[in-house]
């Protein structure tokens, strides 16, 4: 059974966040939450943006105050097992660990 991680963060522009709820502009997320499955090693992630399919999405990682944001390309690996017409790609980004995005049994943010 895969987990998500759903270590939550800060983000380095919370300040900025709060400002711009203020003065009523788009709004910044006020938290980050892990996307990764739970027991991963090394840094944190979480998806700040998706560029489109077949390009790039951009992630915010992190290990303890240490923030660095990151370009990388989907995964888009998919349940092998299942009808292609039901099968949906992997969100998470190239080379992560552990667990695919449609093998989690929980929803992000849980």
């Amino acid at each position: 059974m895969v987990i998500h991680c759903n270590s939550p963060v800060r983000p380095p522009w919370f300040r900025t966040a709060q400002a711009h709820c203020r003065a009523g502009t788009e709004e910044l997320p006020g938290w980050l939450t892990c996307e990764l499955g739970k027991g991963h090693t090394g840094e944190h992630a979480d998806c700040l943006d998706t560029m489109g399919r077949g390009t790039f999405d951009v992630w915010l990682r992190w290990n303890e105050g240490e923030f660095t944001y990151v370009c990388a390309a989907p995964c888009e690996q998919v349940d092998p097992t299942i009808a292609p017409r039901l099968r949906q790609a992997c969100w998470l980004f190239t080379g992560h660990e552990p667990g695919h995005s449609w093998e989690f049994e929980d929803l992000p943010h849980e």
